[in-house]
């Protein structure tokens, strides 16, 4: 009802009457479900810089749906993503004694552009990366200032030459595991190129032959497949995993080449429409949904004419259901088609998975 008050004046407010809503049972009456074909246009007076058009909320960002769909991202989203995604995955190494002085191996896409209206486009964890300005020398892979080269050239290679040539590394940060996978892939594949390039150094990098003699020495021995995350970087005691997407056959594959001294935060669940869930555990794929990032909707996942949505507090445990939303950005009841099984309670909030 909050963000219906406040939002009562905007051009969307205005259309959908929300002046005349005044209980959870009006609102849905009045507000239809929606997908982005519904917003399209919204968003674009937004990115001109119009104001007070889905929402009274200050629009920082736009994150990219499917690649190219802009979705504005308000200040009070971006705060949810810092506090329930960075903040709270630190915190939950921290407690643990991961938190180490070594460098951190980022493999998070931190290319953002800025619109004319100053409004930021791109991947929101990068901006955050950017904006909250973390310590360079910290960052590691890949740096702030060779994020975008002048002449770019293929993303592996630059994450795998600068992951490469230090051999501190303590903590890795990616969006999905699979990131930190293909990385590890790449490596083997193309080691011999890495370690000539760090040996000679080049644009990038200042030559180290003696990082480039271990690295042939740890290459030459390895047997694709098995541990090298300890060989590489023996410091490396913890992965941050920003987007627990499906953990299928490839997540245990990576578990065998990070070994049994590395451990994950599962930081939760989020999309360009929202923070959805924060970690609670370490090494544990299942997070709590987070009640102050977004209004929830839950239409069970066998239902697909959406004919009774439940609250939070109505979920079941061992069932599944789809995220329908009205957030902090001027999305209202939209259908996320982003599938969650509930595996228990913290404290009285559902815990979930993301379903297969």
């Amino acid at each position: 009802m909050r963000l219906v008050r406040e939002n009562a004046r905007t051009a969307f407010g205005q259309k959908m009457g929300f002046n005349t809503i005044f209980s959870l049972q009006e609102f849905r009456k009045h507000i239809p479900l929606s997908s982005y074909e519904d917003y399209s246009d919204y968003i674009e007076r937004i990115a001109k810089g119009e104001k007070n058009i889905l929402t009274t909320y200050h629009t920082e960002h736009f994150s990219l749906l499917s690649g190219y769909k802009k979705l504005p991202v308000s200040r009070w989203d971006v705060q949810a993503a810092y506090d329930y995604q960075f903040c709270s995955s630190f915190y939950v190494a921290g407690c643990h004694g991961l938190l180490a002085d070594g460098m951190t191996l980022n493999l998070v896409d931190n290319s953002i552009d800025r619109l004319p209206t100053d409004i930021t486009i791109g991947n929101l964890l990068g901006r955050l990366l950017i904006k909250r300005k973390f310590d360079n020398d910290q960052i590691y892979v890949i740096p702030v200032e060779v994020a975008n080269p002048p002449e770019r050239e293929d993303i592996n290679y630059l994450q795998a030459l600068f992951a490469m040539k230090q051999d501190n590394v303590s903590l890795a940060m990616c969006e999905h595991y699979s990131n930190m996978l293909n990385l590890l892939r790449y490596i083997e594949k193309h080691w011999p190129r890495l370690a000539e390039d760090i040996e000679n150094g080049n644009p990038y990098i200042a030559p180290d032959p003696k990082r480039a003699q271990t690295i042939r020495d740890i290459m030459e021995s390895h047997h694709i497949g098995t541990q090298l995350v300890p060989l590489l970087w023996p410091e490396l005691h913890c992965i941050m995993v920003f987007d627990v997407d499906n953990l299928n056959a490839s997540f245990e594959l990576l578990r065998t080449y990070c070994g049994r001294n590395v451990h994950f935060v599962f930081t939760g669940i989020g999309s360009p429409e929202a923070t959805f869930s924060t970690a609670i555990n370490l090494d544990d794929p299942q997070t709590v949904l987070i009640p102050d990032a977004a209004f929830y909707e839950f239409n069970p996942k066998n239902d697909k004419n959406y004919h009774y949505l439940l609250t939070l507090d109505q979920l079941e445990i061992g069932k599944s259901y789809e995220i329908v939303i009205t957030n902090l950005s001027g999305l209202y009841r939209y259908k996320t088609q982003k599938i969650v099984t509930v595996v228990g309670r913290y404290h009285d909030t559902p815990t979930v998975i993301i379903d297969k």
